[in-house]
């Protein structure tokens, strides 16, 4: 896959330098929009090649080597969280480098082990969720998995690690005439046609090959000066 251009304001949003206390230091994650930025409603057209475009084209609005429009974050990132909302684009990065959501710096991967994931214990409706199969959801490293998180706090974490993650498809609002919404469907990535109707707003991966992590290796891993 090719690399994508390099989102501004990684420093901006974190510093992994100093490991946190456990569950206790809270900061702005990398993929979160802040209060500096805002997604505005997409302005549409219909390319001759049936592809839905940027009335006006600008430098980040297709990840090379993913032909999909993306979701535009504008503004200068920085300051407080913007109600949960994530930059698709930081988001695809995380993704497609495997790099944490916490701090935009690589995720942790240990030999025979794989990449450590972060996910909730339960989901919004309640029901568990599963630790296989497709998440939105980027890695994490393991001095950002000890952050306290108000969302994990809520529905609890579970810490995995996944040895294979082959990228899936994407969360996308669907404009299948411009003008028109469907809003957040997961579109796989050899659906074509409904590829060429959508503004993605994040990259999915297909965890595959998990197991649980040891909180307590992960603290270590954690305290490890140098180590990501």
């Amino acid at each position: 896959m090719r690399r994508g251009p390099e989102p501004a304001g990684r420093d901006v949003l974190a510093d992994p330098a100093v490991p946190p206390s456990p569950l206790k230091a809270q900061h702005v994650p990398y993929i979160a929009m802040t209060a500096g930025e805002e997604s505005p409603a997409p302005d549409l057209v219909k390319g001759p090649d049936g592809w839905i475009a940027y009335r006006t084209p600008g430098p980040y609005d297709r990840y090379p080597g993913i032909d999909v429009l993306l979701a535009r974050t504008v503004g200068t990132p920085g300051g407080r969280v913007d109600g949960g909302r994530l930059s698709a684009l930081r988001q695809f990065h995380c993704m497609d480098r495997q790099w944490c959501q916490g701090c935009g710096k690589p995720a942790t991967h240990v030999p025979g082990k794989g990449t450590l994931w972060v996910l909730t214990e339960v989901l919004e409706t309640g029901k568990r969720t599963a630790v296989k199969g497709p998440t939105d959801m980027p890695p994490s490293c393991a001095r950002c998995a000890q952050r306290r998180c108000p969302v994990l706090d809520e529905r609890g974490r579970q810490l995995l690690w996944v040895r294979q993650a082959p990228v899936y498809g994407v969360f996308a609002d669907l404009y299948p005439p411009p003008g028109v919404i469907v809003p957040e469907q997961l579109v796989p990535l050899r659906n074509e046609p409904v590829m060429s109707a959508a503004v993605a707003t994040r990259l999915v991966r297909d965890l595959r090959e998990v197991t649980f992590a040891d909180p307590e290796f992960v603290a270590d891993l954690a305290a490890q000066p140098g180590r990501p």
